[in-house]
């Protein structure tokens, strides 16, 4: 089905993330920070990508601009993921071209991959 590239710090939440997706029949590459992520876009061409707003390096609000600024990314579906739902960083990720914007704290893997095959269909 589709490639989906997964930046998070946190490990177990990516195994959590990563099961369900690939139970879905989808491929899941992993990142942990924004720079790595940055390179996985380039190397592994996603279709959408999940990304993690609070991380070491290069945060997700960072990582998204850059990602966006690239022309070969516009179209490219991102999906914000936090445990905070302050609407300052909602309003900065959807300015930069967020696609939606997830509380992890709120949704359940199967909600989250839901969300991943509406958004991809």
């Amino acid at each position: 089905m589709a490639k989906i590239l997964l930046v998070d710090d946190d490990q177990s939440l990516r195994q959590l993330y990563k099961l369900e997706l690939t139970n879905r029949k989808h491929t899941v590459v992993e990142a942990a920070d924004g720079e790595e992520g940055l390179a996985k876009i380039g190397s592994d061409k996603p279709d959408l990508v999940l990304l993690d707003v609070m991380m070491p390096k290069l945060d997700g609000i960072a990582t998204l601009g850059k990602i966006k600024a690239d022309a070969a990314n516009k179209g490219l579906p991102v999906v914000m993921l936090t445990n905070f739902g302050q609407e300052n960083l909602v309003k900065q990720a959807f300015n930069q071209g967020a696609t939606d914007y997830l509380l992890k704290y709120k949704v359940t893997p199967a909600e989250m991959a839901s969300t991943v095959e509406k958004l991809l269909a």
